[in-house]
């Protein structure tokens, strides 16, 4: 397995992966779900922010990071810790067929050297889903609860509730 920063002609693959594990699309819910696919536009034009980990050259699973958590839902997020210099995991995916290979936690180790001066943030949902398996993954790799998200209408989800990680 390789992990590295993506490159544009990884963009496909990205948007493919945001797909397939999108709660519109999955039926077995059991083992998590992603929220938002991610348009290619905006994978193409931002690129910089994903790595990507790679199997015999395919991509089967991705992270993508931003430099902060958003601005636009910090006034929605209750927080419990100070998260000024952290960076923000919007998103990670992994191919169902290559879940239980520690990839993930491969994933969020390189971004982690990349970044060793900063926390790492993820946003995991707790209502209505529940995403009980982000939850547990999250926790194995030791993210600490530090902030709770709330809005009644998010990403099309009422009553919406995450619990902000921090690792």
């Amino acid at each position: 397995m390789l992990i590295e920063k993506a490159k544009k002609e990884d963009t496909m693959s990205i948007h493919s992966i945001s797909k397939e594990l999108n709660i519109k699309y999955i039926k077995n819910r059991e083992n998590g779900v992603l929220l938002r696919i991610i348009p290619k536009e905006f994978i193409e034009d931002n690129i910089e922010n994903f790595i990507v980990a790679r199997i015999n050259r395919d991509v089967v699973g991705f992270l993508w990071f931003s430099t902060e958590y958003p601005k636009d839902m910090l006034e929605y997020t209750e927080l419990k810790e100070n998260i000024d210099g952290c960076i923000y995991s919007e998103q990670i995916g992994v191919k169902r067929e290559f879940q239980g290979q520690h990839i993930g936690k491969e994933l969020y180790r390189f971004l982690k050297n990349n970044y060793n001066d900063k926390g790492i943030l993820v946003f995991v949902n707790t209502a209505p889903e529940k995403n009980i398996a982000s939850l547990s993954f999250h926790d194995s790799l030791g993210f600490k609860t530090v902030g709770e998200f709330y809005r009644e209408d998010f990403c099309g989800f009422k009553d919406y509730k995450a619990n902000l990680l921090k690792l």
